[in-house]
């Protein structure tokens, strides 16, 4: 049950990912965010209501600490991939996403099997392969600020599942509703710094019907994926969600190729192959 939890918030973030990105192409990407922000923080108020989980300091702080650390990680990331190759960043940042939590639930206890391990290999070098994509000219070296940037992503988001891991598993959804909370409370504040910066240029987009319902479909794709991780976490391993959610390209990949009709390279192909094996595997041996 975890194992399926973790593989389906996974496609399901790769497809707000995608819908976020179409959205970003009309407007500001911080803009798109937001939105989406606003629109994963609305749905979960409802849910809160009808769940009326126990709510405790414990779930706040960390909830708090998530959303910041999420936020740092989605700035970093935009700010890695807009000044180093994607191709070389990319993996780079689903694997420190994969790794690190996956390392602190074994160190705090978490066991499998033989076969458990493998598979968890396995999801990992997927989750690399799906990120990759092609550069379309020469083979570009990253310099040391986009490898600081993708270094500050992989840890953020790392330090994301890890604080949503270690909530209370009676305090429901109300850390996912604090992190939201913070996380656009953030996002608010840098656009509003943009929007002094340059002007009513900066919220333009917001007046193109197609980017907003795009960054609003993204935003509600974006709960639904929060929703099953945090169910996810408190139901089982951290290690296991946290490796099965870098398989987050998957969906993004499948999009692009369907809407887009883009192609998959050899790598993404073997990635999506990897992918669909490990976290099979898991299933069964979970």
């Amino acid at each position: 049950m975890v194992a399926i939890l973790g593989f389906v918030s996974a496609v399901v973030y790769g497809a707000s990912d995608f819908l976020g990105g179409l959205a970003s192409r009309r407007m500001t990407a911080l803009l798109a965010s937001f939105i989406g922000f606003v629109v994963a923080t609305l749905v979960t108020i409802v849910a809160v209501i009808v769940e009326r989980p126990e709510w405790s300091m414990d779930a706040v702080v960390l909830g708090a600490i998530a959303g910041v650390a999420g936020s740092i990680g989605t700035l970093a990331l935009y700010a890695c991939l807009a000044v180093g190759p994607m191709s070389v960043l990319s993996p780079g940042v689903a694997a420190i996403y994969a790794v690190l939590p996956a390392v602190v639930g074994i160190v705090l206890g978490e066991r499998f099997g033989p076969l458990g391990y493998a598979a968890l290999v396995v999801v990992v070098i997927a989750g690399i392969l799906l990120a990759a994509t092609p550069e379309s000219g020469g083979a570009t070296r990253p310099s040391g600020r986009a490898l600081a940037y993708a270094a500050i992503a992989g840890v953020a988001f790392a330090g994301y599942i890890i604080a949503i891991d270690a909530t209370p598993p009676e305090s429901g959804l109300v850390p996912l509703l604090v992190d939201l909370i913070a996380g656009g409370i953030l996002f608010a504040g840098a656009l509003a710094v943009r929007r002094i910066r340059n002007g009513p240029a900066e919220l333009r987009g917001i007046r193109d019907r197609r980017a907003t319902l795009l960054a609003l479909a993204a935003g509600a794709l974006l709960v639904t994926g929060n929703i099953l991780l945090v169910v996810g976490l408190h139901l089982g391993d951290l290690a296991v969600m946290a490796v099965l959610n870098s398989l987050y390209p998957l969906g993004t990949v499948v999009l692009a190729i369907a809407v887009l009709r883009e192609r998959l390279t050899l790598l993404q192909g073997v990635g999506v192959v990897l992918a669909i094996a490990g976290a099979a595997t898991l299933v069964l041996v979970g």
